[in-house]
């Protein structure tokens, strides 16, 4: 005895079955008036699905591999005839037939009641039903009838008026190659002998788009993307159209058709015309909606709800207010809500906002038969306002000082005080003037802003003002701790740049050296104290207000 297992199902890898039509659920819907032609055919899908006619010990398992489903009504009751054809004569194409009536389409893999009629033959070529078949049902086996290849015609199965079925088509071979499906013969008909037509029309909230409800289902491809399906009147423009769902299906019943203005309050006709696509909108069967059919519909001022808003902004120094103001048309309720936490009912509402950035502010506007919403962005960018300046780090005797403001903020005022009595309300002042006092002396300098929302910040400066700028290297210096000529180094340096200042001791070794002034030589190397007597020292600058080098040489005695 041998065994036969032409369709292994392969419980593994395989990509899973995600395009229309390649689910029960999403299965094209056909009608016995035309030849459907499938260009290619997509590599997928796994899933095991009962066969009871070859159900048994050594039964094969059949799977859905590489699908397509098809989905039709029977009208009239009678036996099925339908024929399958390679575009590649050698391939094998197998089928069922499932009973879908009243049930969820993917229940097929689970429900053995649901099947009607199948044909697994390994045999390749043509494949379907025939009065002249020998079997109603048709199991796996080998792809050669010299081998036990057994027949891809199965009888034509009995289908019942007002059921609904599915067809499956399984393509064994792993390959794009598709094919033709055609009904014909048998004496059931699956061809609606009913025109579709409007059930009604309604207006949608906004005013700006027309819902259209049929008597059954019409292809989604005979809905003219560009709205040229339909007129209205009073005047109104159709701008495109769409059918509910046809997104993830073939065929709808309710169809949306955007105008280009909103409509005003008054009693309106939706028409049939001749799309731009060369006909108006096709059933599955290729029943037209006739010319002209129409349907009427009222808007009413409570469909045209509108949701608005303005809003003023009041700044504070720590916290913002902000003040809604309702502007929503033909409402009688509201409710706001601010950064999707707040919310309020109120028709003018006013929010505290004790931080900055962007704001999220969202309307719901309602009556008892529409709602509009409207969703903007505020922000609050007052920050608050920063003084600062610049100026210099010190004065010489004479020099006049200027000041540079350099403040962050939405500035509108400014005030100086520059600790010498004089002040000033200009965002640049004039250049100071500080007395020489002989000794060194700090003025605390003072800027005062204040910003548009009145917000101020005050920034202070001390500037030292030094009796002398005088370069000078002292002669002699006695470090020994008691506060007075301890050091070695250039006095008044203020205004040197690129300073280099070195001693040498007798021997021509350099025993310090540096590049701030302010670094001083307290008289030891290594923390050892040198000995008294006589030091030679180099000092190089550039002037930084001149410009001027200066490269200068001299000699200082060390005292103890």
């Amino acid at each position: 005895m041998f065994v036969f297992f032409l369709q292994p199902t392969k419980i593994g890898a395989q990509a899973v079955c995600s395009v229309k039509g390649q689910t029960p659920a999403s299965a094209f819907p056909v009608c016995g008036v035309k030849t459907f032609t499938q260009g290619s055919v997509g590599i997928c899908g796994n899933t095991p699905i009962p066969v009871p006619p070859c159900s048994g010990p050594n039964s094969f398992i059949a799977t859905n591999k590489n699908p397509y489903w098809y989905k039709f009504t029977c009208y009239q009751s009678g036996t099925l005839g339908f024929v399958i054809t390679p575009n590649t004569l050698s391939d094998d194409y197998d089928w069922q037939i499932f009973d879908i009536t009243g049930v969820d389409p993917n229940t097929v893999f689970t429900d053995p009641s649901l099947f009607v009629a199948c044909n697994w033959s390994g045999v390749g070529g043509l494949t379907g039903t025939a009065d002249t078949a020998a079997a109603a049902n048709q199991c796996a086996s080998p792809p050669t009838y010299a081998q036990g290849g057994v027949s891809p015609f199965s009888k034509p199965p009995a289908i019942i008026q007002g059921h609904t079925y599915l067809l499956l088509v399984s393509h064994f071979t792993d390959s794009q190659s598709g094919y033709s499906l055609t009904f014909s013969g048998g004496t059931a008909s699956i061809t609606d002998p009913n025109i579709p037509t409007y059930l009604k029309a309604s207006g949608i909230c906004g005013g700006k788009e027309v819902y259209i409800k049929l008597n059954k289902t019409v292809q989604c491809s005979s809905i003219a993307a560009d709205g040229s399906d339909f007129s209205l009147s009073p005047t109104a423009t159709a701008q495109s159209a769409s059918g509910v769902g046809c997104n993830t299906g073939f065929d709808t019943d309710s169809i949306i058709v955007q105008l280009n203005a909103p409509l005003s309050p008054n009693i309106y006709s939706i028409q049939q015309l001749m799309g731009s696509d060369g006909n108006t909108l096709l059933d599955n069967c290729l029943n037209a909606v006739p010319l002209g059919t129409q349907s009427s519909f009222t808007i009413t001022s409570q469909q045209l709800v509108k949701a608005n808003f303005a809003y003023n902004i009041h700044y504070g120094c720590r916290q913002d207010t902000v003040q809604y103001t309702l502007q929503a048309q033909n409402a009688t309720t509201w409710l706001w809500t601010f950064d999707n936490v707040t919310t309020s009912t109120n028709a003018n509402p006013a929010i505290i906002y004790a931080t900055l950035g962007q704001k999220q502010i969202k309307l719901v506007a309602a009556n008892s038969v529409c709602a509009d919403s409207i969703l903007k962005t505020i922000v609050l960018d007052n920050y608050p306002p920063k003084a600062f300046f610049s100026s210099p780090g010190f004065i010489c005797p004479n020099d006049a000082v200027n000041f540079t403001d350099s403040s962050i903020g939405l500035i509108t005022k400014w005030y100086w005080n520059f600790g010498n009595g004089q002040t000033s309300g200009l965002q640049t002042p004039p250049a100071q003037n500080y007395p020489n006092n002989n000794r060194t002396t700090n003025y605390p300098v003072q800027l005062t802003i204040t910003d548009t929302a009145g917000c101020t910040n005050t920034y202070t400066k001390l500037l030292k003002a030094v009796p002398n700028c005088y370069i000078a290297v002292p002669s002699a210096f006695t470090p020994n701790g008691d506060g007075l000529n301890d050091y070695l180094y250039p006095l008044n340096a203020y205004k040197a740049i690129n300073l280099r200042f070195a001693v040498y001791n007798r021997f021509g070794q350099i025993i310090f050296q540096t590049t701030d002034w302010s670094q001083k030589w307290d008289g030891t190397v290594n923390g050892l104290a040198q000995p008294s007597g006589t030091y030679i020292w180099t000092l190089s600058y550039t002037d930084s207000q001149t410009g001027e080098k200066f490269a200068l040489k001299g000699t200082t005695v060390l005292i103890r």
